[in-house]
């Protein structure tokens, strides 16, 4: 599904569209599931679905301080985990679980708005 066009200027990076088997980005087609804000994106990351992240892969995100971290769970939304919403609150952070595409276009929504936000993405087909 596209999403909207990305300014040529944009520093951001921003999610062009996606699909059930890739994000694409302004110039990056990237088929694993990736770890993205505004200015850093880990695109290797070593969680294979929502059901399998853990305290420990949150941590590495909360070191980049984001006030939002918005995990998209891949094609059906799932029950955000209490344990990751108890720890990222403990940290004044908030954290929003919904499908992948929701968490695609709220994620440019929010770096448009200059918001520090980071999206967790897991593909469609997981």
């Amino acid at each position: 599904m596209k999403i909207e066009l990305d300014s040529e200027f944009s520093i951001s990076n921003k999610i062009i569209s996606y699909s059930d088997d890739s994000f694409k980005l302004k110039d990056t087609l990237i088929k694993t599931n990736l770890v993205i804000s505004k200015d850093r994106l880990i695109d290797n990351w070593p969680v294979d679905s929502y059901q399998n992240l853990a305290l420990q892969h949150l941590d590495q995100i909360i070191l980049w301080q984001p006030e939002l971290i918005i995990i998209g769970t891949g094609r059906i939304p799932s029950f955000p985990n209490p344990e990751l919403i108890a720890y990222a609150s403990s940290r004044n952070i908030g954290l929003e679980v919904m499908d992948t595409g929701a968490a695609c276009r709220s994620y440019n929504l929010l770096i448009d708005e200059g918001r520090d936000v980071v999206a967790c993405l897991f593909l469609p087909d997981n």
